[in-house]
């Protein structure tokens, strides 16, 4: 596990946060819906909740970019350890260990299986400017369709 020193050497700012143990039902308008209630309306450029592509049920975290790492640190001040109603886990945020940043985040999803033109809307990872979602920029080569495997529920 790298350190936060050691994401910090690789990025001026921490800006990207992981929220572990969202609920499975949960896609990204519930992400964008809980920083709005949090009053982070416009404090975020990215949001995305990764559902699995054939049963669309939440992997369990979501991925967030604050336009700014004081934001950042409020937000997951914020919810650290809160459960919403009905919810069996606590929140629990980090740092994004492997990516840091609203351009980070677009290049690794801009190509990615997600983007195809098969897979719904609510599906994607979504950037914002000022609390409204634009448009997520395109690919840059070719985006290959998902694989979709059986769901054994």
């Amino acid at each position: 596990r790298m350190s936060v020193q050691g994401i910090l050497s690789q990025c001026n700012e921490l800006t990207t946060i992981v929220v572990r143990n969202v609920p499975e039902s949960w896609e990204v308008q519930d992400l964008v819906s809980l920083l709005w209630w949090q009053g982070f309306s416009l404090d975020f450029n990215f949001a995305y909740v990764p559902l699995h592509i054939s049963s669309e049920v939440a992997l369990g975290y979501a991925v967030v970019n604050m336009v700014n790492q004081a934001k950042a640190q409020q937000f997951m001040g914020q919810i650290q350890g809160m459960r919403l109603p009905n919810q069996e886990k606590a929140f629990v945020v980090e740092w994004c260990r492997k990516i840091q940043g609203l351009d980070g985040m677009v290049d690794r999803y801009r190509n990615s299986r997600v983007m195809h033109p098969t897979i719904a809307d609510r599906q994607r990872p979504m950037v914002f400017h000022n609390g409204m979602p634009i448009r997520f920029p395109g690919p840059n080569r070719n985006v290959n369709a998902p694989k979709l495997r059986p769901v054994h529920l």
